[in-house]
């Protein structure tokens, strides 16, 4: 009795072998084949041959979800997907898409993944906007890096605080990380001068100079000083400077130069 079954397994086995035999035999041959016609044709042959199998199977592409966006659009993101819907998931060339898609100054980075039966998933991260740089002509959008984003309009410059002047676009985010809280909704422009500190205008128009290190203390000694004036003083005074170190000259406009 034991024979017997000795046997029957040696049967599925050799059977098997011959099977997995055959299957590296055809493996072969159509590696061969392959080999010796033009790549093209390789190329239409076997992407027919996946396109076939995943329509008989319901492998095709028909869902995409993207999440993360805060200042793109979706359609900015499904156009490159457009030509690939309907069609078999296994033939979607995510990782070049991906790097398209990267290619978009607004994306920090993207997560892209494929579940290989009907479905793409994107995860992207935005740039977060920092300030606005007027380089002379154009107003911009710049990240944390000093990077420029986008083109603004003038709606959108008004969230901003706008910084102007020669390697302005660099030294800005230690300034606006510098400004204190109480100040942020307060200033509107900031100029970097001689390429080494800067001067401040408030939403009145009002100047501040700045010295060229210990600016955040000199800016929260000028909360102080604005906290004490009225607005009509405020409009009557051109600037105030906080160059020197626990000294504050006002000079008004009604002063001669």
């Amino acid at each position: 009795m034991s024979r017997l079954i000795i046997n029957k397994k040696k049967a599925k086995i050799n059977l098997f072998l011959k099977k997995y035999l055959t299957v590296l035999i055809l493996i072969f041959i159509s590696i061969l084949f392959f080999w010796l016609i033009g790549t093209n044709f390789k190329l239409i042959v076997i992407s027919n041959y996946i396109e076939s199998f995943s329509k008989k199977y319901n492998y095709q592409f028909t869902e995409l979800k993207i999440s993360g966006l805060n200042y793109l659009s979706e359609n900015e993101i499904n156009r490159y997907f457009e030509i690939y819907f309907n069609k078999s998931i296994f033939l979607v060339p995510t990782k070049e898409i991906s790097k398209k898609i990267n290619n978009n100054n607004w994306i920090e980075s993207i997560t892209l993944k494929n579940n290989f039966r009907n479905k793409i998933s994107i995860n992207i991260k935005e740039f977060d906007p920092i300030a606005v740089y007027f380089n002379g002509k154009h107003y911009l959008l710049i990240n944390r890096s000093g990077n420029a984003i986008d083109f603004v309009n003038y709606e959108e410059i008004q969230k901003y605080i706008i910084l102007e002047g020669q390697n302005a676009r660099k030294q800005g985010l230690r300034l606006i990380e510098a400004i204190p809280n109480k100040l942020k909704s307060v200033l509107i422009k900031a100029q970097y001068i001689n390429n080494r500190r800067w001067d401040i205008y408030t939403k009145e128009n009002l100047k501040i100079r700045l010295p060229e290190f210990g600016y955040k203390k000199a800016m929260n000694t000028f909360i102080d000083i604005y906290d004490d004036l009225f607005s009509s003083e405020i409009t009557n005074i051109e600037y105030i400077d906080l160059r020197i170190p626990k000294k504050a000259i006002i000079k008004f406009h009604s002063e001669s130069n």
